[in-house]
């Protein structure tokens, strides 16, 4: 994924960064940084004077090796290891300078959850009825739906875990579908490039038949 925040830096101008994870798809947004657990991520800055940060410090959980860093004139680049344990939630980039008068130039990031999708019941549903699917997986807690022009009304029930998400919908045309998810703290893992889809990595066998009843 390609994707693009813009942040006053401090005495420094507007600010360009992306972040990329290979094979996916490129992506604008303009609040928090996203960092998937288990993921490493290619940072891109660019912005006058960011080259001349010496090192990129992280959160707890996230690793930024100085061996990693490349830099030319008003471009940084640096690479941010997400460890699979790392604590969800708020957390930040920043740039330290061999000189600093108010301090590291920070950049708020998050880390959410790289979720996947194993299995659904029921695997079959009338189209037209509203139904409530379970999910199972690994890390799909504080699941949100990610809108799709397959079904209406989604609405993901209470009582969920890591391990469980069940999600109230209605299907509107008939055929084979994913139902995607994704941590509501952020922005949805983009799909890699040339898929529509997006969010948590769905199995085949999570994916949902609709029959005309």
């Amino acid at each position: 994924m390609l994707l693009l925040v813009r942040g006053p830096g401090a005495a420094t101008g507007d600010r360009r960064l992306a972040v990329s994870v290979a094979g996916s798809s490129r992506v604008e947004v303009f609040r928090a940084i996203p960092l998937y657990r288990g993921l490493s991520h290619v940072v891109e800055l660019e912005g006058p004077g960011v080259d001349a940060a010496t090192r990129v410090e992280a959160g707890p959980g996230l690793e930024v090796p100085p061996i990693g860093l490349r830099r030319s004139n008003g471009w940084l680049r640096a690479t941010v290891h997400v460890d699979g344990g790392a604590s969800l939630g708020p957390t930040d980039l920043r740039l330290r300078f061999a000189s600093e008068k108010t301090g590291p130039e920070v950049f708020p990031a998050v880390v959410l959850r790289n979720g996947r999708v194993i299995s659904v019941q029921p695997r079959r549903v009338p189209l037209g009825k509203k139904v409530v699917l379970t999910f199972a997986g690994t890390e799909i807690g504080n699941a949100e739906v990610l809108a799709r022009n397959a079904f209406t009304g989604a609405l993901v029930l209470p009582g969920g875990s890591e391990n469980e998400c069940r999600v109230e919908l209605t299907f509107t045309r008939p055929g084979l579908f994913e139902v995607p998810l994704y941590d509501r703290a952020g922005i949805p893992k983009p799909a890699p490039a040339g898929d529509a889809g997006g969010g948590f990595e769905v199995a085949p066998a999570a994916r949902v038949e609709v029959v005309s009843p």
